[in-house]
């Protein structure tokens, strides 16, 4: 199943927050297990959601994390000095910090070349659909929402645009091509 953009945007924010989680085990901070335990409880729900199957590789590691909290130490780490149960908890979750930012990455990579390759169509279009008038013929006071239907409208009717216009289509879906040209003519 291809990511939608609102999909891949949601999974970029939380993917955003992992610096600080690593700022939180660099400080030392106590409460570096629980960001991650809510961390990765954040990465189930929006895979979940989204009906991603990875979702219970999340999960999986949020259990090897939670038996991190009750003492078990897995193979996979080892702790310096003696294994306190907070070197326990850290060592793992630091584990699995790493292998979901990893997933999630796997997950939207695909997709991120396919959303350049789309913001670049869309600002072509925008740049030819400008010179040919077609923006400001659209232009009339009307919503938001109607101007950008009636810019994609005209554009795939444009016997000059159609045909990148159905690539674009062909990339990212009809919903998120309205999503691209909105952006292009934004900026």
């Amino acid at each position: 199943m291809a990511l939608n953009l609102v999909q891949v945007e949601e999974i970029s924010a939380l993917l955003q927050e992992v610096p600080r989680l690593v700022d939180r085990l660099e400080n030392r901070r106590s409460d570096f297990w629980d960001g991650v335990h809510t961390w990765l409880k954040q990465a189930e729900n929006i895979l979940e959601n989204n009906r991603l199957p990875a979702v219970s590789q999340v999960a999986a590691c949020r259990a090897r994390l939670l038996q991190a909290a009750r003492g078990t130490q897995c193979g996979e780490i080892t702790v310096a000095g003696k294994p306190t149960q907070r070197k326990i908890r850290d060592a793992t979750a630091t584990m699995v910090l790493q292998r979901c930012n990893q997933l999630l990455h796997e997950i939207i990579a695909e997709r991120q070349n396919v959303f350049q390759e789309a913001d670049r169509l869309a600002r072509q279009l925008i740049a030819v659909a400008e010179a040919n008038g077609i923006i400001r013929n659209c232009k009339n006071n009307s919503p938001h929402q109607a101007f950008l239907q009636c810019v994609q409208k005209s554009i795939g009717a444009d016997p000059n645009l159609v045909g990148v216009y159905t690539h674009l289509v062909a990339l990212v879906g009809k919903v998120d091509v309205l999503i691209f040209l909105d952006r292009a003519i934004v900026d």
